[in-house]
């Protein structure tokens, strides 16, 4: 309940900053996943994001970049033995902008839990009532943003709230990301101001 509130309080103060901020810019973004549930036993299980991204500058040094991101999550206990946990990510990260189109960024993230399976072999079954259907996560990482509009960004998903449902286990998502992404008309907007 008070990281909900946190959460709230910051996306309140941040909705704030944009009633200053530059009309926003409009991107996709896709990537790759290396997720894992932390405490649960288990390895790194790759998978795939993909979404869509508004850039908006409140300063020349200071943004926000909002998102909605479609995740492969869970975990690989063996190599026939897999958690499959699918989100919905909401993302608001606040950007620290450098001059050479470096970005230091991390915010609240929100996801709402669309599908949880356990498979073993060939043999999938849906365990979505085991687990909670919203998840709160830290995102910190680091991009770079070209005149062009493409992008490549990294950021390490810290999970915050516990995953599993009736269970004294810290059960938490964990996922490193690496992705790309492409600003639309950024080129034409990037040329009236240095940083990007």
């Amino acid at each position: 309940m008070f990281m909900k509130k946190v959460i709230i309080c910051a996306v309140a103060v941040m909705s704030s900053f944009v009633l200053f901020a530059q009309a926003p810019k409009y991107g996709l973004k896709a990537g790759f996943n290396m997720a894992t549930v932390t405490n649960a036993g288990g390895d790194l299980k790759p998978g795939f994001n993909g979404g869509i991204l508004a850039h908006i500058h409140i300063t020349p040094a200071f943004s926000l970049q909002p998102e909605v991101m479609y995740s492969n999550q869970g975990t690989k206990y063996s190599s026939s033995d897999k958690l499959l946990l699918n989100y919905i990510n909401v993302p608001l990260l606040l950007q620290y902008n450098f001059d050479n189109g470096f970005r230091l960024q991390g915010g609240p993230q929100v996801g709402f839990l669309i599908e949880a399976k356990h498979k073993i072999g060939d043999v999938e079954t849906d365990v979505a009532n085991s687990y909670k259907t919203v998840d709160f996560s830290i995102p910190l990482g680091f991009s770079y943003l070209g005149y062009s509009g493409f992008g490549a960004d990294a950021r390490y998903n810290i999970g915050v709230t516990k995953i599993v449902k009736n269970n004294s286990g810290a059960y938490r998502n964990g996922v490193l990301q690496l992705g790309v992404f492409y600003l639309f008309d950024h080129h034409h907007k990037a040329q009236s101001g240095k940083r990007r």
